[in-house]
């Protein structure tokens, strides 16, 4: 009897901010969840900060990523299984109080706090980046594939490495230790996660955005990444 035809492979598309955030997390992911395709992408920066991205051309980027990967290897939406976004959460959700004036022209953050010689210029980025966030969570696609957000605080370097204020430099320095550290052992990755950096994020879904979305929480350091791992078991 003629075997089957063996069956595409679903992809799951991870989207994050920079190459350094791929290098962090792709192999690890693509090791743990030997079953699915495994796809990181980086969108060059902080799209939901960039006040030349509104809502609309915001998804249209995120949609663009995915459809040049399916282009190039001949897939089909229905060979999608999901877009994962996973944001920075910045210090968005901060109360003003929490903002202050600071002697650099750059965003510099702490758990307590932002500084930046101008203020407004904090205040602004925040409400931008909360307006778009809030419209990405509310969203269960784009274009037709199913779609999902997760955060790390108050970026993926202080999650992942305790840091904040990296320079370039040195996020390419600590991703490649991260992701070292991890080789042959990749499944630890979920521990860690929930022993160093989830820090009281609830398991809920809902709760977990909820819960980055108070106080300054979204300075701390904090992840609801372990959400997926629950939700989505490997084999």
């Amino acid at each position: 009897m003629p075997r089957k035809k063996e069956t595409t492979r679903k992809t799951v598309f991870f989207i994050v901010e920079g190459n350094t955030d791929k290098t962090a997390l792709e192999k690890i992911f693509k090791t743990i969840y030997k079953k699915r395709d495994i796809r990181f992408e980086f969108t060059n920066g902080d799209i939901t900060s960039d006040d030349l991205i509104d809502k609309i051309n915001m998804c249209e980027i995120i949609y663009k990523k995915v459809e040049k990967y399916m282009n190039e290897n001949k897939l089909k939406k229905t060979d999608i299984w999901k877009i994962v976004q996973i944001f920075d959460t910045d210090g968005t959700y901060i109360p003003e109080t929490a903002i202050f004036k600071g002697k650099s022209s750059e965003f510099v953050y702490s758990t307590t706090g932002i500084e930046c010689k101008d203020v407004m210029k904090v205040k602004n980025r925040n409400s931008r980046k909360r307006d778009k966030m809030d419209y990405l969570l509310s969203l269960s696609d784009i274009k037709g594939i199913p779609f999902q957000c997760y955060f790390m605080s108050c970026n993926l370097d202080h999650a992942l490495y305790n840091q904040q204020n990296l320079i370039d430099e040195d996020k390419r320095k600590y991703a490649d230790a991260f992701y070292e550290k991890f080789i042959g052992i990749e499944k630890y990755f979920i521990d860690f996660l929930k022993i160093d950096v989830v820090n009281g994020v609830p398991d809920s879904f809902p709760a977990s955005w909820r819960y980055i979305k108070e106080d300054s929480h979204s300075l701390e350091r904090h992840t609801n990444l372990h959400i997926y791992f629950m939700e989505n078991p490997y084999e």
